[in-house]
């Protein structure tokens, strides 16, 4: 079980993973954070948000990355190797 401060660093590197994953699965389909805005239904500089790390988004939020991105969650989560 993670202690307080193992929790932090926990929940912070998972919010680097996902910023790093929406923003390669973002260049990789090279496509805008305005064009990914617009097709989950979020505003640009929310993206910009979400893949420098400042924010954390809901689950409904990734669905929605996710699925405009056309990759599983897990893909979004996760390291990609």
């Amino acid at each position: 079980m993670y202690n307080s401060v193992d929790f932090e660093e926990h929940i912070e590197s998972s919010k680097q993973q996902l910023s790093r994953n929406i923003k390669h699965f973002r260049k990789v389909r090279k496509i805008s954070q305005q064009a990914l805005a617009d097709s989950s239904g979020l505003h640009r500089t929310y993206i910009s948000d979400l893949e420098n790390a400042k924010c954390n988004p809901t689950l409904g939020v990734m669905i929605s990355i996710a699925d405009s991105l056309n990759v599983s969650l897990k893909q979004l989560l996760f390291r990609n190797s």
